[in-house]
């Protein structure tokens, strides 16, 4: 109790709350007991924080707030987890598809020791074969067999190029470590330049190359995928096209997908049963082709294996006796391109 004269009132501090009864006495005069008193009651109120309810609503909160935390902690958890699993998925699909191709790449290298086992070994006997024959037996044989052997000498010689030219582009880009980059080519002109690689076979044969493509024709992609797919299918077409048997012809077609490239040819044409075999990516044994040598596949092997790369799709088209047309779909992505440029 603290009491300051001159001041009528008093303060107290620190009394807990409760009720409370404050005596107060004042001395009247000289002698014992002469005095008088008076009582005062008065009531200290709780504190908001020492209320029941406040504890209550404490403990409430504090029970929220660690729901609350757990909460979160669990959905985080569950993100996380959410997230592994995705990643394990993709990881897991990723493997299988490697696997996948793994398997496919197997058995394609085991088509391609069969082929080059039977398709290069054979005329490579046959070259050695023949050349040994007209050496030894030049005098005796007479000059039109002379000619006639130094005729297919030629011809087995150009297959076995063009076949080996074919096995290295496979070999080339089926490996992994090699980096290509996109540029900008004309497409009018990549088909000149094919053409110009394979006008003398075609000459021989006397089959027209029509390069009908837009002269102005630009694509954004990997030219050397592009070049190697486009040498095939014309490649295809004049080996499967009789002498004198009309034209092959490259167009282009415009879609909102890319562009539409076009091979058309005049050839002896395809069964459905050789264009399924085709795109199951088995050996393609055609008893059609007009100078009675089989076709290994090989070309049509490497083309859906390059536009993997180019992300291009392939379609067929195709009668017995009235041609082939073969369907090249390329993405084609000039503003990326733009885009490059400026930056």
């Amino acid at each position: 109790m603290l009491k300051i004269q001159n001041d009528p009132s008093i303060r107290f501090s620190n009394l807990p709350s409760g009720d409370y009864q404050l005596v107060l006495r004042k001395v009247n005069g000289f002698g014992h007991a002469n005095y008088s008193s008076g009582e005062i009651s008065f009531r200290i109120a709780l504190h908001w924080y020492q209320h029941t309810w406040t504890w209550g609503a404490a403990f409430l909160a504090l029970s929220a707030a660690i729901m609350l935390i757990i909460g979160l902690r669990t959905r985080q958890f569950k993100i996380r987890q959410l997230k592994l699993e995705e990643q394990i998925a993709a990881k897991t699909n990723e493997l299988i598809q490697k696997n996948e191709e793994l398997e496919k790449t197997d058995n394609i290298k085991t088509r391609l020791i069969s082929i080059i086992s039977h398709d290069l070994i054979t005329p490579l006997k046959f070259l050695h074969l023949t050349g040994k024959s007209l050496l030894e037996k030049k005098e005796d044989l007479p000059q039109e067999l002379q000619t006639e052997m130094v005729t297919e000498i030629t011809h087995t010689s150009k297959e076995l190029e063009l076949l080996s030219t074919n096995i290295l582009n496979w070999i080339k880009y089926r490996n992994e470590d090699r980096r290509l980059e996109k540029e900008n080519f004309n497409l009018h002109e990549l088909v000149d330049l094919i053409y110009r690689i394979l006008g003398s076979m075609a000459k021989q044969k006397q089959i027209r190359l029509i390069n009908s493509m837009e002269e102005e024709l630009t694509l954004w992609q990997f030219i050397e995928p592009v070049k190697i797919v486009l040498y095939n299918l014309v490649l295809n077409a004049i080996n499967f096209t009789r002498e004198g048997g009309g034209g092959i012809t490259i167009s282009n077609l415009i879609t909102t997908e890319g562009i539409l490239i076009r091979v058309n040819d005049e050839g002896v044409g395809m069964t459905p049963e050789q264009i399924n075999n085709i795109k199951a990516d088995h050996f393609i044994i055609s008893s059609a082709n007009v100078d009675n040598r089989k076709g290994n596949g090989l070309g049509y092997l490497i083309i859906k294996d390059l536009l993997k790369i180019i992300k291009g799709t392939l379609t067929i088209h195709s009668e017995i006796t009235k041609g082939t047309r073969v369907n090249i779909l390329i993405y084609n992505d000039p503003a990326a391109h733009d885009e490059r440029q400026t930056g």
